[in-house]
């Protein structure tokens, strides 16, 4: 028996003709593949939201106009028949066809809607990413935006995630990646940490200091500093190691040391408050990569491509970030 698109369609408007109400397509697709994945009526019933035996009725129904039993009620769990397993197939590529149509609709409309699913390390999330949404929404209010913030980057994208923002120069698996550019570091200390150890005058008194910093960025104990004409490399041995850029900073303002990669856009305010100090200003510490992933194996909404190009955008116009 052929399950094909014009025999799927001509069975819905057949079931709505008989039920003397109006059935939805979709709403017994879904239905069909629901009760498929719970493998339990009454389970499938409680996420579709609707009774147990509006459920039944529509599974009875749909079977009617097939012609065929496609599941097996009296096994626990129930199970699909072979006609059942081959109208699976057709209703899965049905689904991904309708989502697919209805995502080009959304594109062509004037206002795009939908929640996205954006992951981020702490550092751009905290210090970049929340003001962007703010902006974001302002623009965009039907557009829901579901954030993760972690301490590090990540090498797999969770399936939900439709944005993920990437640091440093670690692979990912089955992404399609954006370069966004980079961001610019610096040396920061409190003013109190400087007056009672003193202000270093070249890279290498640092030596002589306490350095706070993360051993995620940085290898073999090196620190890489670059002036206008120069490249050096000084030894690293942080006293206090911290993945968190918000710690780091929090310890350089409580005198802890001199943290040596902070983040030049999340640290300008805090000197211009006296709260931090620059640190051999001369002297910048290596830049760190930043991508923009998109899963490859998923059709990205309209939203979520809105999202990615805005945060391309607002990266361009940063004046503490470098784009290519």
């Amino acid at each position: 028996m052929d399950f094909g698109k014009a025999k799927i369609c001509y069975i819905v408007f057949a079931i709505t003709e008989q039920s003397m109400k109006r059935v939805d397509f979709i709403e017994i697709l879904y239905s069909f593949l629901c009760l498929e994945k719970h493998r339990n009526f009454q389970s499938a019933a409680e996420e579709l939201n609707v009774s147990k035996s509006t459920l039944s009725r529509r599974m009875t129904m749909l079977e009617k106009e097939l012609g065929e039993v496609l599941f097996i009620r009296d096994s626990t769990p129930i199970g699909l028949t072979e006609h059942g397993t081959k109208f699976l197939r057709d209703a899965l590529r049905i689904k991904q066809k309708y989502e697919l149509l209805n995502e080009q609709i959304e594109s062509s409309s004037a206002s795009p809607k939908g929640t996205v699913y954006i992951s981020a390390p702490s550092a751009i999330g905290n210090g970049l990413l929340i003001g962007w949404i703010k902006q974001f929404q302002d623009i965009y209010p039907e557009i829901i935006i579901d954030l993760t913030l972690t301490l590090g980057p990540v090498r797999i994208l969770a399936p939900e995630c439709d944005i993920r923002i990437n640091h440093g120069l670690f692979p990912c698996e089955r992404v399609l990646a954006r370069p966004l550019g980079c961001m610019l570091r610096t040396m920061v200390a409190s003013e109190k940490y400087l007056s009672e150890k003193g202000l270093p005058k070249t890279p290498f008194d640092l030596e002589q200091h306490n350095l706070l910093g993360g051993n995620d960025l940085i290898a073999d104990s090196k620190l890489v500093l670059r002036s206008k004409n120069e490249v050096i490399t000084v030894p690293y041995f942080p006293r206090l190691r911290l993945k968190d850029h918000v710690a780091a900073r929090t310890a350089a303002i409580c005198g802890l040391g001199i943290s040596v990669h902070a983040f030049q856009y999340d640290t300008w305010e805090y000197i211009r408050r006296g709260q931090l100090c620059e640190v051999l200003p001369e002297w910048k510490p290596e830049a760190s990569p930043v991508s923009l992933l998109l899963p490859q194996n998923k059709t990205l909404s309209s939203a979520s491509r809105t999202l990615a190009d805005f945060i391309e955008e607002r990266w361009k116009s940063h004046p503490h970030l470098t784009h290519d």
